[in-house]
């Protein structure tokens, strides 16, 4: 898919496709659901760009400066600043919504018996995914 220009698009067809969007997005009820939404609708390249911005995130809260950051995942300065913005803007709810729901998912795999995250067990699962998968193990 190009990439789209939003300046390109009037305000009120941004705010139908991005309402659109969101609507579809809060109706999903498993993470199964919303595994296959995700996979089946954007591309591999989005796909991960969505899931890196969640990696930056965590690092961040884990107390890396930008330059550890950039160097770990090469990712630019400016998605690492916008990233730090949503994380800690205003009222720190992203940040205190982001911590618990990584607590919560290290006590799941915890319960489940497994120590650490093992991307590549989650990344099997998911055909379209499983090019993730080969970059863990190279």
């Amino acid at each position: 898919m190009a990439k789209i220009k939003p300046h390109q698009i009037n305000s009120k067809q941004k705010y139908i496709a991005i309402d659109n969007l969101f609507e579809v997005i809060s109706a999903l009820k498993t993470k199964q659901e919303i595994v296959k939404f995700f996979l089946g609708l954007f591309s591999q390249s989005e796909s991960l760009m969505l899931a890196r911005r969640i990696q930056i995130a965590k690092l961040l809260l884990d107390g890396l400066n930008y330059e550890d950051i950039r160097k770990a995942l090469g990712v630019g300065n400016s998605t690492i600043q916008k990233t730090d913005l949503w994380l800690h803007g205003g009222d720190e709810k992203n940040a205190s919504w982001l911590s618990m729901t990584i607590l919560s998912a290290e006590k799941k795999r915890l319960e489940n018996g497994k120590s650490s995250y093992d991307p590549a067990s989650l990344l099997n699962k998911y055909p379209y995914h499983r090019f993730i998968n080969k970059i863990f193990n190279e």
